[in-house]
């Protein structure tokens, strides 16, 4: 008698560690998905850009024609398009199209740079406002140095990255060489997130360590 109630209470405590088993990993499973989910949400709402607007050249190149023309040109510009950013309130930038340039002074005379000459256009010659650059002041280049800056566009008046054409956007600026004012304009397309073609690489030579936005120069040694 006694061995079958010793039997029935060995049942009766198997059954409860089973159903103790059962729903600790039934709670850590739903933990993890928990987490999981959590992890995606944080991460995915965290960018700063809106998804899905790319686009190439990337970078796309300008060059001031040389003179003579078997000389090497004295300024090279890589531009870039690195997204179109949301509001971020935190830094003082509105919605906007996020610019990306570097300049190089490859010849004999020194270059002057002024940000708020550039210009983006869409499709339909509607224009954004002048860019948000820091600090906005004309950038004087040496021979052999380069600048790189970052410049952000602000959508204009009542309108925004839902109700404003960027499938094409003109980028236009305007530098100084030797006391001659020369103008150069790129144009971008927007592609899908998914596009890897034969434009699509790094914007340019990297930046330096401590580039973190806004207009740096880096002097010639």
């Amino acid at each position: 008698m006694s061995s079958a109630v010793f039997i029935q209470k060995s049942d009766s405590r198997a059954g409860i560690h089973t159903f103790l088993s059962r729903r600790y990993t039934e709670s850590m499973m739903w933990k993890k998905g928990i987490g999981l989910l959590a992890f995606i949400f944080l991460f995915s709402g965290c960018s700063i850009y809106v998804p899905d607007y790319s686009y190439v050249p990337h970078p796309a190149m300008a060059d001031v024609p040389p003179n003579p023309p078997q000389t090497s040109p004295p300024i090279s510009v890589s531009a870039t398009i690195a997204g179109v950013r949301y509001d971020d309130h935190q830094n003082a930038i509105p919605s906007s199209v996020e610019l990306r340039l570097r300049m190089d002074n490859n010849g004999p005379n020194k270059v002057v740079f002024d940000p708020m000459s550039l210009e983006l256009s869409n499709s339909e010659l509607v224009r954004f406002p002048q860019p948000i650059v820091r600090p906005p002041t004309p950038i004087n280049l040496a021979p052999g140095e380069s600048a790189y800056l970052t410049g952000y566009f602000p959508f204009p008046p009542n309108l925004s990255y839902d109700t404003m054409d960027l499938t094409t956007l003109q980028l236009r600026w305007y530098v100084q060489v030797a006391d001659k004012w020369t103008s150069q304009s790129v144009y971008f397309h927007r592609v899908p997130p998914y596009y890897y073609g034969p434009y699509w690489s790094y914007w340019g030579p990297p930046p330096p360590p401590f580039y973190y936005g806004g207009v740096v120069v880096v002097h010639v040694h």
